[in-house]
């Protein structure tokens, strides 16, 4: 979904507008960053980094120029979230 997501946003162009629906969010998945106990530290920690450099709200800045104003505040604290939840299964993982 995020693939699909970033084509789109890169084939439109930097003045089409996003709203928050058109945004993949993770928070309905098992963990944000895709990380499980089950599988390696090194491959958990490389889930973990890539998840935190694609969530974190500094990262946000280019696209939410973009977002409807109605949105902008929803679509800010949904990327604080996401990203809150990535730290705490960093903590969980040991990442």
């Amino acid at each position: 979904a995020w693939t699909r997501f970033e084509a789109r946003t890169k084939q439109q162009g930097q003045d089409s507008p996003v709203t928050f629906a058109d945004i993949p969010w993770p928070l309905g998945l098992p963990t944000v960053s895709g990380a499980s106990e089950g599988e390696p530290a090194g491959e958990r920690k490389k889930k973990l980094r890539a998840a935190l450099l694609r969530w974190h709200p500094d990262k946000w800045a280019p696209l939410l120029s973009r977002v409807k104003d109605a949105d902008q505040s929803r679509v800010t604290q949904q990327v604080k979230e996401v990203t809150r939840k990535i730290l705490e299964e960093k903590d969980r993982f040991g990442g």
